[in-house]
């Protein structure tokens, strides 16, 4: 098995995980005036979790830490109501994730062009 047969999988679950969220982050802008809500995010390295990811040297680093879970708290100011939805950094991350989506579809619809291509002309020659 080559690289090559990997690669659909693996630009498929980086697609879900965006797709995930940004509907996490859609929801905490949804409920930016909710009181008590508290702003959550997915992180990749839960992602990577799910993924069937092996080193195959001692030399390569551990892509996770404390037990495979990489925590860290989303918009730790609180404004009053309980709520800790940050428009600014929720806006951020939405167009950030928009633009990942994005570059993962166009490198995705280039590989597709690129068999495709070799399918076409590799009996040409």
């Amino acid at each position: 098995m080559n690289v090559g047969d990997k690669m659909f999988p693996l630009v498929e679950n980086a697609l879900d995980w965006a797709a995930k969220r940004q509907q996490t982050i859609s929801a905490n802008l949804a409920n930016i005036d909710t009181p008590g809500y508290k702003a959550r995010d997915i992180t990749f390295a839960e992602h990577l979790q799910s993924l069937a990811l092996e080193t195959t040297s001692p030399m390569h680093l551990n892509p996770f830490s404390q037990n495979g879970m990489r925590v860290y708290e989303v918009g730790a100011k609180d404004r009053g109501n309980g709520n800790t939805v940050d428009l600014d950094s929720e806006m951020t991350e939405l167009s950030k994730n928009g633009l990942q989506y994005i570059a993962l579809v166009q490198f995705l619809n280039q590989k597709i062009r690129t068999l495709r291509s070799a399918i076409n002309d590799g009996g040409k020659g």
